[in-house]
């Protein structure tokens, strides 16, 4: 017969693995800080790339211009403002990912809590099928060994009978 309490759970912790596969069930790995320190770097590293990318694209685009004032051009001053600026691209990034990385992982912790509590329920009702079933598996045995007329027992090695 089926159980269709059990096949609920099945269902809804099979969807959940099945399309969390690669986000909250990777996520669950980490604690809270590991993974909010880790997409913080990630951020600041690729932060970094597009701002200098930016930079060099900027002054390949004003190429000629910078070639007319190169003897006339501040040093000093150019590379105190990209460097203010670096850094302020920085720190704004870092708090939106950091914002971003904790919301995230709110967000995931509750689909994990829901997860593991179906995963809880439909372990201890497998649990109790396959005590029930080792426990009539030795109803059974012990019948037969002592040689009973059981009505009970004849029920249930009729339906094992069927089954087999």
């Amino acid at each position: 017969m089926l159980d269709e309490k059990k096949i609920r759970l099945m269902t809804r912790v099979s969807i959940y693995e099945k399309n969390e596969e690669y986000g909250d069930l990777v996520l669950a790995r980490y604690y809270r800080e590991d993974y909010v320190r880790f997409g913080c770097i990630r951020a600041l590293l690729i932060a970094t790339l597009t701002y200098w990318l930016t930079v060099a694209a900027y002054a390949f685009y004003q190429f000629e211009e910078l070639l007319k004032e190169i003897n006339n051009l501040d040093y000093f001053s150019i590379i105190g403002k990209l460097m203010l600026g670096y850094v302020g691209f920085l720190g704004v990034i870092y708090v939106l990912a950091f914002l971003i990385y904790n919301v995230r992982y709110q967000y995931a912790k509750k689909g994990l809590i829901a997860y593991n509590r179906n995963l809880k329920r439909l372990i201890e009702i497998v649990e109790k099928e396959e005590y029930v079933n080792e426990v009539k598996e030795a109803q059974v045995q012990v019948s037969r060994s002592i040689g009973g007329d059981d009505p009970e027992l004849d029920k249930i090695l009729g339906e094992r009978g069927k089954q087999e």
